[in-house]
This record gives structure tokens, sequence and C-alpha cells, in this order.
């Protein structure tokens, strides 16, 4: 699949387990440059460490629907549905936001989740990723505090109605 906007050209596929090393530098690079603006030093320490767990990517990559977008051979977004509804992940490469990336990852996890019957697809959303998953149709159903490694964090149970 390719999507062109703006003269950036880019491709979706199939996450592989070779891909855990990029997507974990990714991820941590992107929470640690991008949420800064809303969670504190030791809340992103805590969600984004970095110490790398390849073999829990990898996990990750294979036993969800796990989709990467490359530009120019370099992995530049991934996004993935656990089960037929849940939205777990969602990053964008720190340096190429607002390029139509995560659009086209959501559009795509939209897309499997009708394919499998999905009646919505819901998502736990960073105060950061808010807006963005609004622009894509989601409602917040409610704001709630969670804790993951030892912090507190404020987020929000977001859903799209898909029927």
């Amino acid at each position: 699949m390719r999507a062109r906007d703006t003269g950036f050209i880019v491709e979706l596929r199939r996450g592989r387990a070779d891909d855990a090393l990029t997507i974990a530098r990714l991820f941590r690079d992107t929470v640690h440059a991008v949420n800064r603006q809303d969670y504190s030093e030791a809340h992103l320490d805590a969600w984004a460490p970095y110490q790398v767990d390849l073999e829990h990517w990898r996990v990750v990559i294979d036993s969800s629907y796990f989709m990467v977008a490359v530009s120019g051979g370099m992995v530049v977004g991934f996004a993935n549905l656990d089960g037929d509804d849940y939205v777990d992940q969602l990053y964008v490469h720190k340096d190429l936001l607002r390029k139509r990336i995560g659009s086209k990852l959501i559009e795509e996890i939209e897309r499997e989740a009708k394919r499998r019957n999905a009646a919505r697809l819901w998502t736990q959303s960073s105060i950061t990723a808010r807006k963005f998953f609004e622009r894509q149709g989601f409602a917040t159903l409610q704001a709630q505090r969670v804790t993951y490694n030892g912090q507190i964090f404020d987020n929000f149970s977001m859903e799209k109605r898909l029927k």
C-alpha cells in the first residue's frame, strides 16, 4: 500500500521480528521527544526505558496485526491492532509528524478491524496523542489514571464506532 501526500511517499507493510530494534528505538526516541510536553522525565523513563527489551517487541510484532510505515527504506512509524478492536500502539518518527503517516496507519488498522467485524476501535491515548485520535473520529470515553512501571499516568480511554 502506498500513499503520496505533498511529495512524501509512505508504504505500509506488516511488521517483522527483524524490525524489533528499529521499532524499539523509534518508540523510545519519539516518546522522549514528543511526549515531554505532557509528562515528566520519570514518566518518560517508565514509559519508554532506554534499556531495550527486544524479545518484548518481537512478541508484540508476532502476536498482533502490526503494521510499519516505511519511507525511503526507513521505518518511519508503526501501529498495531491487538485482538479485533484495540489500538495498542501508534507511533510516528519524532521528526516526521504531521505528514499523514499516523493517519495512514490508523486507516489501515481500521480496515483490518472492519474485516474482523469489530463494532468499534478503542485505545488508551496519551495526553499528547488525544487530539490526533479526535481528528481520526475517536471520542473520549473517560479520563483515567493508570499505573505503569511505578508511575501514575493520566490518559484517556477513547473509541471510534465502526458500525
